[in-house]
């Protein structure tokens, strides 16, 4: 099981952990009803910060040398552009009350 997670680049050790915990108990269950289960909370910083998670999910993935180099980019590029629009919008009503 694969968690994004987006947040502060402050946040990033804390979200890894709390992510990790979210799932310890399906986990459990899952492992215990005869499948293999593992967790891989992956954290890409707001502001484009690729953790090591991610980095490490590439690789078990099998995705290595230039291609891991692209991807990881690209994820950078993906998780800046996500909340620049986010930030670019902060003033917009989300939720309209008709």
């Amino acid at each position: 099981m694969v968690e994004l997670t987006v947040p502060f680049e402050s946040r990033m050790k804390g979200a890894h952990a709390f992510k990790e915990g979210k799932y310890l108990d399906l986990t459990k269950e899952l492992k215990k009803d005869g499948y293999e289960a593992k967790v891989m909370p992956v954290q890409i910083g707001a502001r484009g910060f690729v953790g090591s998670s991610a980095f490490g999910l590439l690789s078990k993935l099998s995705i290595c040398g230039n291609k891991r180099t692209k991807a990881l980019r690209l994820l950078t590029e993906t998780a800046e552009n996500s909340s620049r629009w986010i930030w670019s919008r902060r003033n917009e009503r989300l939720l309209h009350k008709d």
